[in-house]
């Protein structure tokens, strides 16, 4: 399966988000006003890129603006999963604001790697094997 190396780091980061998402508190956040959803922009701006190229490596002759729409919408959707999910732990609770904060933090996360992706691979051929 070609995605599958692509697959792993994705899944290894949302296994790492959400034992993050289940202590009470994973680290001292500094004293510096919206750093938490600084925190959720970055985050959710890698895993948009993570999903942006297990999509891709899956569906290679798919439209940029279609993967790029699945990238945002499956890490918005798992956003929210950890948003419902802080709800019911001790000690945290479920933001609309740090969902928000996920959902724009992938949608720019996705944009600027496709974007990058294409200026640095624009001039390369991908000999793919047939599915």
């Amino acid at each position: 399966m070609r995605m599958l190396p692509d697959l792993v780091p994705l899944i290894l980061y949302c296994v790492f988000i959400f034992m993050q998402s289940r202590l009470p508190a994973p680290f001292e956040i500094p004293d510096v006003s919206h750093f938490d959803k600084l925190l959720h922009f970055v985050g959710y701006g890698v895993m948009g890129i993570l999903f942006y190229r297990t999509y891709l490596a899956g569906w290679p002759q798919a439209i940029k603006r279609t993967l790029i729409w699945a990238s945002v919408i499956s890490t918005a959707l798992y956003g929210l999963s950890d948003e419902i999910h802080q709800y019911f732990v001790p000690e945290r609770s479920a933001d609309l604001l740090d969902w928000l904060a996920d959902t724009v933090g992938a949608a720019v996360g996705t944009v600027i790697y496709q974007r990058l992706f294409d200026a640095t691979h624009k001039n390369r051929t991908f000999d793919r094997p047939p599915l």
